[in-house]
């Protein structure tokens, strides 16, 4: 097959239609996810034709897409996907060249980020290595709430818990302020930190809560589900977690954080064991997350707790370092 890469402005919405239910099906087979809301937004976006990026077209037929986003001096390439019987490595290069090199030549970009759940981060490599790219290794990973975490010794009320050391609460959003600062101080120096400069800063921090409670870019959130630890003496807040439903019966953890000085004492498993509580009692068979490969005391932590890896991906950096 003869393949070209068209700007999709150029296309109409309708020409996406059988590409994007084409990745819906991959979404919910392979990543326990449905994509049905992303896609009517994508849809929107090509209707109004708000969207950038390239489409991989065969004849009348669009095969593949990938879309960026550029906020100030960063770029984002938020998707790409290509259907299988066009996934072959050189046409998928094609395609993410055209992205990255627009992105390269924009002016005043100097940091690009994207993570690309469709690929391992081996297939995708040599494309991005070229440019310029970091390459992360990501997994999604999965625990069936079937009742045997409960039974786990690492879950359950920790000691701090039963000694009233701290106060479990809704995550409400009177405590986003505090949750920016946590989430911020958490991640300094983090690996997730280099893949999504988000972390680094306080106003990022406040995007992405921004992004899991209100624009629901993982899920709608599971009432009473997200959670907050107060610790009691001070008021000061100790750890939070969120829990988001991305499919009829799979949950996802979107965010998981405690304060360096209050880890290492069960917080963070005694919130995931609430959480998954309130999940299972509103008939969520499972519970998703992703976690980066380099950060293996977070792998062997959700390890214990019965979580397994399904699916590895790869996320990518560039950044200017003239």
């Amino acid at each position: 097959m003869s393949f070209e890469v068209i700007d999709i402005r150029r296309l109409h919405a309708d020409d996406f239609a059988p590409l994007l239910e084409a990745e819906g099906h991959a979404w919910c087979e392979h990543l326990h996810w449905d994509y049905a809301p992303a896609a009517r937004v994508i849809t929107a976006c090509l209707t109004d034709r708000r969207l950038n990026g390239y489409a991989l077209v065969n004849g009348g037929s669009v095969e593949g897409y990938s879309f960026y986003i550029c906020e100030g001096d960063k770029g984002l390439i938020g998707d790409c996907f290509v259907a299988d019987r066009a996934a072959q490595p050189g046409d998928v290069f094609r395609l993410l060249d055209h992205v990255l090199e627009t992105l390269l030549a924009w002016p005043g970009i100097r940091r690009i980020e994207t993570q690309l759940p469709h690929f391992s981060a081996e297939a995708l490599e040599p494309c991005f290595s070229r440019h310029g790219f970091h390459t992360y290794v990501r997994r999604f990973m999965l625990l069936n709430l079937d009742g045997s975490y409960g039974r786990r010794s690492e879950f359950g009320a920790t000691e701090a818990l039963h000694a009233g050391e701290f106060v479990i609460e809704p995550w409400e959003r009177r405590h986003d302020q505090q949750a920016v600062q946590l989430i911020c101080q958490t991640y300094r120096g983090h690996i997730d930190a280099a893949i999504n400069d988000q972390y680094a800063s306080a106003p990022g921090s406040a995007r992405l809560i921004e992004n899991i409670v209100e624009l629901r870019g993982c899920g709608e959130q599971v009432p009473r589900a997200s959670l907050i630890a107060l610790h009691a003496p001070t008021r000061k807040l100790a750890g939070l977690v969120a829990l988001t439903g991305v499919r009829r019966q799979t949950a996802h953890i979107p965010q998981v954080a405690v304060a360096p000085e209050f880890q290492s004492r069960g917080l963070g498993a005694a919130l995931l064991s609430l959480a998954f509580g309130e999940a299972v009692r509103r008939s969520y068979r499972e519970v998703s997350l992703t976690v980066t490969d380099l950060n293996r005391e977070a792998v062997r932590f959700y390890e214990r707790l019965g979580f397994s890896t399904f699916r590895t991906f790869g996320a990518f950096v560039w950044n200017d370092e003239r």
